[in-house]
This record gives C-alpha cells, sequence and structure tokens, in this order.
C-alpha cells in the first residue's frame, strides 16, 4: 500500500514537473526592443531613459541578453527582423565576454551618470579579469582597441584606484599582433558571419575580395574626403555616416550598428548617394575585408586608404578604426557598387 502510494506520487510528481511549470514568457518585439535598449543603456543608439543596472558583458548582462533572446515571440517578425534575431543569436558564441569593454564606446563617461562608485569600480576590476583570461584562449585586444580604451581612461575626470590598475594593465598588455577579426579562434567564421548579415548573401570571401578589387580599381583618381578625424568616427559606423542626413534610418535589432538595420537603411537610401560617396564606400568595404580576412597589416591598410582617398595620415587612422570598430558594415553597399 505505502509502495504503490509513493509510486502514485512520484507519478503525480512528475506530470506536475511536466504540465504545471509555468510556461516560457514571450516578449513582442514592441517589448524586446524597450527591455534590449534598456540592457544596452551604453550604446549611443539606446535612446531610453530607463536604464537596467548591468554593466556591458558581466555575468547578469549575458544572462539578461540570453534570456531577452530566448523570449522574443517570432510570430510577427519581419523577415529582416528574422535574419537580425539569427545573426545576435550567433554574435552570442564570439569574444565579447572576454573583451567585455567595446572600444568604440566610452563606457566610463557614460557609467558615472547611472552607477555608484563601487560598482563601476568592480566592472573595471572585471575588465581586467576578463582580459587575462582571454589571454589563456588566445582572445587579445589589438593595438587600436587598447590604444581607444586608454585613451579613454586617462582623459577620464573619473579618478580610481580601479582606474589607475587597469591603466596600469593596460600599458603593459600585449596585444595581438594584426588588428582584424581573423586573429581571434574562429575569427574568420565570426566575419564571414557579418558578411552574410550585411550583404544578405552568402558570399566566399575570395568571391567578394574580386568583386571588391574590381570595382576600386574604376576609381580613376583619389578621392577627396570631407571629414575630420572627428568622435563620430569612434563612435558610429561610416556606412551611416555616408548617407548624412539623406533619409530617415530604418529601426534594427542590433545595439552595436545603434539600433538601425544598416542593410535595409542603405537598401532604401544607397542609391541617393553620388558616385564619389559610393567610391568611398566601396575603398572602406576593400579594407574591411582585407584588414578582417585576409591579414592586411595596419600599415597596408592606411596605405590602401591614402591611396584611393585624399587624406592625411590622421583621417586614415581614424577611418581604419572605424573599420576595425564596425566590421563589415559597409558591405551593406555591394549592391550599389555597380553604379561605378
Amino acid at each position: 500500500m505505502l509502495r504503490s502510494l509513493g509510486i502514485a506520487t512520484v507519478l503525480s510528481l512528475t506530470m506536475c514537473l511536466g504540465a504545471c511549470s509555468d510556461p516560457k514568457e514571450t516578449i513582442n518585439l514592441a517589448q524586446f526592443d524597450k527591455q534590449i535598449r534598456a540592457l544596452n543603456w551604453f550604446s549611443a543608439g539606446s535612446t531610453n531613459a530607463v536604464v537596467e543596472k548591468v554593466m556591458p558583458f558581466d555575468e547578469a548582462y549575458l544572462s539578461r541578453r540570453h534570456t531577452l533572446l530566448e523570449n522574443l515571440d517570432h510570430t510577427n517578425l519581419s523577415l529582416d527582423n528574422e535574419h537580425t534575431y539569427a545573426y545576435l543569436q550567433i554574435q552570442q558564441r564570439y569574444p565579447e565576454r572576454y573583451l567585455i569593454w567595446p572600444a568604440q564606446i566610452n563606457v566610463l563617461e557614460s557609467a558615472v551618470k547611472h552607477f555608484s562608485h563601487e560598482e563601476i569600480d568592480a566592472w573595471l576590476s572585471l575588465v581586467k579579469l576578463k582580459l587575462k583570461t582571454g589571454r589563456e584562449s588566445k582572445i587579445l585586444l589589438s593595438r587600436i582597441e587598447k590604444a581607444q580604451i586608454l585613451s579613454y581612461l586617462e582623459s577620464t575626470s573619473y579618478n580610481s584606484k580601479a582606474v589607475r590598475e587597469l591603466a596600469r594593465y593596460l600599458h603593459n598588455y600585449n596585444t595581438r599582433s594584426g588588428v582584424g577579426l581573423y586573429q581571434h579562434p574562429n575569427g574568420k567564421e565570426w566575419y564571414q558571419s557579418k558578411i552574410n548579415y550585411y550583404t544578405g548573401i552568402v558570399y566566399a570571401p575570395h568571391e567578394l575580395a574580386d568583386v571588391l578589387s574590381q570595382t576600386t580599381q574604376k576609381i580613376s583618381e583619389p578621392i577627396r574626403l570631407n571629414w575630420q578625424a572627428n568622435e563620430e568616427l569612434l563612435s558610429r559606423p561610416m556606412a551611416l555616416s555616408l548617407l548624412g542626413d539623406k533619409c530617415k534610418p530604418v529601426a534594427g535589432m542590433n545595439w552595436r550598428d545603434l539600433f538601425i538595420n544598416i542593410r535595409k537603411t542603405v537598401s532604401e537610401c544607397g542609391s541617393l548617394l553620388n558616385k564619389e560617396q559610393l567610391s568611398i564606400a566601396a575603398t572602406l568595404a576593400e579594407v574591411d575585408i582585407g584588414v578582417h580576412m585576409f591579414a592586411w597589416s595596419q600599415q597596408q591598410a592606411m596605405h590602401r586608404l591614402q591611396s584611393r582617398l585624399v587624406i592625411d595620415e590622421a583621417q586614415a587612422y581614424a577611418l581604419l578604426k572605424n573599420i576595425v570598430f564596425f566590421p563589415a558594415t559597409t558591405l551593406a553597399y555591394l549592391p550599389h557598387f555597380k553604379h561605378l
């Protein structure tokens, strides 16, 4: 009798675990957009008044982001948003859990507005720890990323032991030898996912490089660039800066692209660019794939930029930083290069 009761109890508990557990909470796109912007409060594209109290890519951030992606209801997503969702899922597998300070963003400057000194210092210590852990997995900063983060630390008015310790650590930090993604473990696969996403087509890298080389060879003389080496070249993809105010950006789901759907925006507005602007985009795209897939050195990349564009060394370096910080984004212009 007791044995039967025990079996009945186990069966009933098993049934309850299967049928009585709470169903997964789902959220619609509007809810996802609001919450993912709050989570990525440090992004220049996040205009939310709400700030979720997590620091970039700490464990709480990674867990929260995973939950948001898992809970997003796909029922009414557009094809573009489905593509972005698949891309964001892929990006979770790559080095940002070790390189937790996005070099294109002065996280420290933004954090002091929302977080306590203790919270900021804990995150700065985590940045240092993650860099050490990343080295064990051969995931390293490039010299460009290192220099940019150091510039934030050395120009900040926020003074603490954690700031000084991280700056001291970075001064002695040995970067990877190149500046492109190819040097990370599975870096070429990572960059390939970006090619696929921003072009909307699965291109073999050598095939794409040949197309871009043939395109830039049509540029008869160097193009004059009227931009200065300013902060916009650090914080905004050139794929968007080229458009200026010519059209309204299409909203997107990716914080790295300032919550703008770059591929769709360029698809709708790229035809508004003149031949010179398209030549600039083609040059940037050629250097982009050279740096991130084919191991072009910093010197080689800057030489190519200065041979195609009328720019000084400071401008060339600023453009190279944009290529390092926003990989593959100018490839969104690929369909428009036929007009050159």
